[in-house]
């Protein structure tokens, strides 16, 4: 009996070498840089044994996987039935309190509908004045570790201020007689544009705010060769925000002159209508879209649940709710500047991501809400596994990440962290190095 014991251990340890050998050919195969770092750590989440490592402690930037995190932590914090609400209450002097709860999916048609039920529940003729109570997190439009490129028109200023997703569409347009470049905005909100564009067999166009990154005046550079819509992100969320508000109290015949202004929202109010999405839907933008601005919206609206909504929320207060989830895994070095992974500065390991991931699983069903292979940022890749495979990936210059959970061959449930760092290879050629690591973990294991 012991000799068998020790055949089987035997067997085993000569299978796992075998298959250590087999990712440590597939690493080496990938011919990466001197100066590149290929990070690691694969763990069975049925038995708890590690099934290969490679730098699964090196301090790497995660890029967008740090969502998984971010986002794992904000939905460990809300449950997975919390629903983003905008809601009207009112108070006994009938002045009106527009509550704004960092719903990333509120568009005007919600608009309207929420001010359609406030005629249908309330006499709007006894309206005094409608405030808007903005409290629920901060206005820092940027995490201080992003960069001026990862700024506006990149991407859009974080604020409680958000419909339609803070875009406004602008329309580039060839003359009938192709003599000019017309930019059109059929928006109620309108951006003051200087128009320099001009017709070309190139299409070119380079977009600048002129007078610096306070101006609200923007200037429209290059050549147009063909007619293109450019979704660019609102200067001012608030202002747009009030366009819009306005735009329905019209729509319903509400007759409200006043200037709309913000307010916190006394204690003795009433609700007396909303409209909401669920956080299910509003993943998708996070884990399908990779949405760097809902990251950091949704990455702040928990962490003002988890402060039981008694002030307003920061991203020092959801760093400190990151780090009270995590910290029985967070090791010496790791550093987190946003809830979205673009900074440059965010620098964690595989090991601790995927023990992380490892607690998220057993304690939430992220996993159900994780794209799938051919689906989302994975379009078109690792097809054959979509049935076995939930990931979220990262893309920045020279760096490529992709963490998950994979069913194998052999119906074996690994947790897996992938990075590569400071490669100058294409990102198709090191997104097809993960594909091949991970269709070796599935075969193999």
């Amino acid at each position: 009996m012991k000799k068998t014991f020790i055949t089987i251990l035997s067997f085993l340890f000569v299978s796992l070498s075998a298959f250590a050998n087999s990712v440590d050919k597939c690493i080496k195969d990938a011919n990466f840089e001197l100066k590149s770092t290929v990070g690691v750590y694969v763990e069975n989440i049925d038995k708890g044994d590690v099934v290969y490592k490679k730098n699964e402690q090196k301090l790497l930037n995660p890029a967008s996987i740090l969502k998984l995190l971010s986002f794992g932590a904000a939905y460990k914090v809300l449950g997975e039935d919390y629903e983003f609400e905008t809601s009207l209450y009112k108070d006994d002097k009938n002045n009106i309190y527009l509550k704004l709860g960092g719903d990333t999916l509120l568009s005007q048609g919600d608009l309207n509908e929420l001010f359609s039920k406030l005629k249908s529940n309330f006499d709007v003729t006894k309206i005094n004045s409608i405030y808007i109570d903005d409290t629920i997190i901060d206005k820092a439009p940027y995490p201080k570790g992003w960069m001026e490129e990862d700024t506006w028109p990149n991407q859009r200023a974080i604020t409680p201020y958000i419909v339609d997703k803070n875009f406004t569409p602008i329309a580039i347009k060839r003359s009938s007689l192709a003599t000019k470049v017309d930019i059109i905005q059929n928006d109620d909100y309108k951006i003051p544009i200087i128009n320099e564009l001009k017709l070309s067999d190139k299409q070119k166009i380079e977009i600048k705010r002129l007078y610096g990154e306070n101006s609200s005046i923007v200037n429209f550079i290059g050549t147009v060769s063909q007619d293109e819509i450019i979704n660019l992100p609102v200067l001012n969320p608030e202002i747009h925000f009030n366009i819009k508000v306005q735009k329905a109290i019209k729509k319903n015949g509400i007759n409200y002159f006043k200037k709309i202004t913000s307010k916190k929202m006394p204690k003795n109010v009433k609700k007396i209508a909303f409209v909401s999405h669920v956080i299910e839907d509003i993943s998708k933008d996070i884990l399908y879209n990779s949405d760097n601005f809902c990251a950091e919206v949704i990455f702040k609206v928990a962490a003002a649940k988890y402060f039981n909504f008694e002030k307003t929320a920061s991203f020092d207060d959801a760093l400190k709710m990151f780090n009270d989830i995590y910290k029985d895994y967070i090791t010496e070095g790791i550093i987190i500047t946003d809830g979205s992974g673009v900074s440059r500065y965010n620098l964690l390991n595989c090991e601790f991501l995927s023990k992380s991931l490892i607690m998220l699983f057993k304690e939430t069903n992220l996993k159900d809400l994780m794209v799938g292979a051919d689906e989302g940022t994975m379009k078109n890749r690792l097809i054959l596994l979509k049935d076995n495979l939930k990931v979220k990936t990262g893309t920045l210059s020279n760096m490529s990440s992709i963490a998950g959970i994979l069913t194998t061959r052999k119906d074996k449930n690994l947790v897996f962290c992938i990075i590569v760092q400071n490669s100058p290879k294409r990102k198709a050629i090191l997104k097809n190095f993960e594909d091949t690591l991970i269709a070796l973990l599935y075969r193999k294991y």
